[in-house]
This record gives structure tokens, sequence and C-alpha cells, in this order.
């Protein structure tokens, strides 16, 4: 096994082994990015942090199974992917994603600007949820993996099993069309002469 960016070669050896308390910090490490991008794609928290469960479960079942040659995270990130679209075709009521993430902000009062700020802000991240609602699949998974969850193409390419041009053709359309769909909101955005 290569040794990996993120450290959990031993871990992962330790946890396929049996280790329970390696499997645990492997959890620990990749709960945060585990349920960031499940939250994303489902848009509710109690869901994601199912998802986040399930995905852990199944890793746990299927640990032995992973082959060593692929990255880590990559075969983890996109079990979370697959679980979670999976998930959202089967409670098409749950068609919310969230752009709490993308400004990485956080909702203590002390964190907080101007209630004006605030109200734009609010506004502004409901026109994005709903303009991504509205992508296609394929645009929504990689517009979420590269601009929400920062990803880079050849990590979203792996993670969804594709090439990197694919990523990429994706990602153009779905950023046009979320630049069209903004313009429908703001029509003087970026005419400011």
């Amino acid at each position: 096994m290569q040794n990996r960016p993120d450290g959990s070669v031993e871990l992962i050896e330790k946890a396929r082994s049996g280790d329970l308390e390696s499997f645990q910090k492997l959890i620990d490490l990749y709960k945060s990015r585990i349920y960031g991008i499940a939250y994303q794609i489902i848009g509710n928290s109690d869901d994601a942090e199912d998802i986040a469960q399930e995905v852990f479960l199944r890793l746990y079942r299927s640990l032995k199974k992973y082959d060593a040659r692929h990255l880590f995270s990559t075969w983890l990130y996109r079990m979370t992917v697959n679980l979670a679209i999976d998930y959202r075709r089967r409670n098409a009521r749950h068609n919310n994603i969230s752009i709490d993430a993308v400004e990485g902000q956080s909702n203590l009062p002390g964190n907080r600007a101007n209630p004006d700020t605030e109200l734009e802000k609010t506004e502004f991240k409901g026109i994005i949820k709903k303009i991504t609602e509205n992508l296609a699949e394929n645009q929504r998974k990689v517009f979420i993996l590269r601009d929400m969850q920062e990803f880079s193409v050849e990590e979203i390419a792996k993670i969804l099993e594709c090439r990197q041009s694919t990523v990429r053709v994706h990602l153009a359309r779905a950023r046009a069309n979320v630049k069209k769909a903004l313009y429908e909101y703001y029509p003087n955005i970026g005419h400011n002469r």
C-alpha cells in the first residue's frame, strides 16, 4: 500500500484486521467531510447524519474489500456521493442543497454582520440553493464537489469514476447554468458602468 497524504495507511490496515479503535479513528478523520458532502446533496442535517452513519456501516462491512491501489478517501467519498444520490432519488421531498457550507459562516451571534447584510446573504443563499436544485444531476454533483466542497477536478473524476474531461464539461455547463439563472434574479449584475 502506498503512503497516503491523509496519514490513514496504518489506521486502514489496523481497521482491516479488526482493530475497532483504529476504525473509530478513521471515522473521526473523515466524519466531517462525509457529513458535509451528504448535507450538501441532501440538504437536511438529520438525513445527512443518517447517510454518514450508513457510509461508516458500509465501510465497516466492506473494508476488507478495499483495494489499496486506490486512494482510500476517494473510495469513501464515492460511497458517500452514491448513498446520498440514492437517498435523494428515493426521497424526492428532500431536494434541498445547503449553501451554508459555501461561505463557511457560523450562526453564532458574535459572527453575524448587520441585519441588512444577513438578510441579503440569506436571500442570496436561497437563490443559489434554488438554482443548484434545478441543475441536471451530473452537473449538480460536480458543482457541489468542486465549488462547494472544493475537491480538485482530478479528485472528482476519481470519486465519480469518470474522466477529468467529463468533470470539466459538467462543471462548465453547471457554472453557465448558474450564471444564467443569476442574471435572471439580478439582471444588473456585471453592468455597473
